[in-house]
């Protein structure tokens, strides 16, 4: 009996042990760059936090500013919209404390050069939402079975849209990840005549156009014209601001002719709400919405329709964008829901007129 009693207490003795040296994995650094959507990218090598001891899937508390929470160590935006995480994002070469669709830097209130407090709380506390979620694609053209699958572009054609109105891509003139010539020539082919952009201002515009590696003289032709409309939109879909991008762009689309291209820098979020708005406007089905906006990631990840991990996705993503238009709560049914009038209803609501709703439905249909 006292030898197992001895046992006992060794056992609680190693696993206080081990306790201890969990929390005291701890890492501290300086907030090097803002990014653009508010994330606070830090000069922690993703290397260097690895080599201290953490990896993707554990639970991190992070002290910044006024924030004090425990976050998820992902790869990717994994988290509900609103939510922070740490991220180590593939391709990058630092960490960053950030929040899905929101300003980490605003609701902590830290800028450059402010300290980040990071220490294990949970080994592999969610490392199967890691292991679910994992995306990681290739920016490599023969990885990829054709052009416009490389290059995330495709017509949209659904409802009153008809065919050679209105294409969505990759940015045609951001070329990080290699696809802007790609888009470029497909647009061009397409006969694309005005441009809506969602990731760019003006200044980052310019900055594009004089970059080395600028591949869209046509694009650039476009944008000369006065058919180019640079929103430099942010990543959060339920903000006003957001919305009055959206209405800005249309009421642009309904002043051009046609056809059009949407894009932002991979094609995937804020080009798939602007082509849900419109798809919805032009009568679609909420099926064929999610379809259209699911094919990105069948393009970028490969990920298979119907598979538990597309259906996870298109719920967290788009099902959520379209109750966001429809005024509705996260997870609400939309089984009976008009998506038309929702989506005159929400751009009616931010600002534009019914005559300009009207114009870009008139633009769209054949």
């Amino acid at each position: 009996m006292k030898k197992l009693f001895a046992l006992l207490i060794c056992l609680a003795m190693l696993c206080a042990v081990l306790s201890v040296q969990a929390e005291e994995i701890t890492v501290s650094g300086k907030v090097i760059e803002i990014e653009k959507y508010g994330h606070a990218l830090l000069d922690i090598t993703i290397e260097d936090f690895t080599a201290a001891g953490f990896e993707l899937g554990d639970v991190i508390h992070v002290t910044a500013g006024t924030f004090s929470g425990d976050l998820p160590y992902y790869n990717g935006y994994y988290v509900e919209k609103g939510d922070p995480m740490v991220r180590a994002y593939p391709g990058h070469t630092n960490i960053a404390v950030c929040i899905n669709y929101g300003k980490f830097n605003e609701v902590a209130g830290i800028d450059v050069g402010d300290t980040v407090t990071l220490s294990l709380k949970e080994k592999a506390g969610m490392l199967t939402v890691q292991e679910i979620n994992n995306l990681v694609y290739s920016n490599e053209r023969a990885d990829y079975a054709s052009d416009e699958i490389f290059a995330n572009f495709r017509p949209v054609v659904m409802g009153t849209i008809a065919e050679g109105k209105l294409y969505r891509a990759a940015s045609p003139i951001e070329n990080q990840n290699g696809r802007a010539g790609f888009v470029s020539t497909l647009m061009e082919a397409a006969g694309v005549k005005a441009v809506i952009n969602m990731a760019n201002n003006e200044e980052e515009l310019a900055a594009c156009f004089a970059a080395e590696d600028f591949a869209s003289p046509y694009y650039k032709e476009l944008c000369d014209a006065g058919n180019v409309i640079a929103l430099g939109m942010p990543v959060n879909y339920s903000s006003d601001e957001f919305a009055d991008g959206i209405v800005k762009g249309l009421v642009f689309l309904a002043e051009h002719e046609g056809p059009y291209l949407v894009h932002c820098t991979e094609g995937k979020d804020r080009a798939g709400f602007m082509a849900m708005v419109l798809e919805a406007l032009g009568g679609a089905s909420c099926e064929e919405m999610v379809a259209d906006y699911m094919l990105s990631y069948v393009n970028y990840y490969g990920i298979e329709p119907g598979s538990d991990k597309y259906e996870m996705i298109a719920e967290k993503n788009i099902m959520d964008m379209i109750r966001t238009v429809a005024g509705l709560e996260k997870g609400a049914s939309l089984e009976g829901v008009d998506l038309k009038a929702a989506a005159e209803a929400y751009l009616a609501a931010h600002g534009m007129s019914a005559d300009a709703i009207a114009q870009v439905e008139a633009n769209l249909a054949p």
